[in-house]
């Protein structure tokens, strides 16, 4: 079978961690969460600038500076672990990328992807259920998330994925557990 590379898609809080979680474990994927592999030193770069270590919604430096780099680094690592033909799930939010229809073809030439099966796995949540999600677990980084709320939750609206060349597929997130058996059952493997 190709190795697969799973873009695990949707806001903060949606449940991606522990959806990205579950299939790397029954099916023992390589699970790359970008937070994990980048907040350290997304943090450092950012105070060394003079912003919060949090500050990422709403800072230009963020998004013009650091956000590439962070996927830049997801993507590399990625990339070595399907050249050893290890399937990998790609936990992020693409927000920043869902514009480019020609994405995914991008990165299949970038980096050699013709036996690499491409898959979206988009959470999608209901946004009072986000909310209280997002309170839970009580992040900095979600600060500017709570005092613009009406903004967040329109950008999530507004940007859609329009990448082309890849199935898309949405996973409702909104119950208290996660439905195994249909998670498993929208997976194309």
């Amino acid at each position: 079978m190709k190795p697969v590379v799973i873009f695990l898609i949707g806001p903060a809080g949606s449940g991606k961690s522990t959806i990205g979680k579950l299939i790397a474990s029954k099916y023992h994927f390589c699970y790359l969460d970008k937070d994990m592999v980048c907040n350290k030193f997304t943090g450092l770069l950012l105070e060394s600038n003079g912003y919060s270590p949090h500050e990422r919604d709403g800072c230009t430096f963020y998004s013009d500076v650091i956000m590439d780099l962070e996927y830049q680094t997801l993507l590399d690592i990625a990339n070595d672990n399907l050249k050893l033909g290890t399937s990998v799930i790609l936990d992020a939010p693409f927000l920043g990328y869902f514009s480019n229809r020609n994405y995914i073809q991008e990165l299949q030439e970038k980096y050699g992807w013709q036996n690499v099966k491409p898959f979206v796995l988009q959470v999608t949540v209901d946004f009072s259920v986000l909310k209280e999600r997002l309170s839970a677990r009580a992040l900095d980084r979600d600060a500017w998330k709570f005092r613009n709320w009406d903004t967040f939750v329109q950008s999530i609206q507004e940007k859609q994925c329009l990448w082309e060349g890849i199935d898309i597929v949405q996973f409702d997130n909104s119950a208290d557990t996660v439905d195994v058996e249909k998670l498993f059952q929208t997976l194309p493997f």
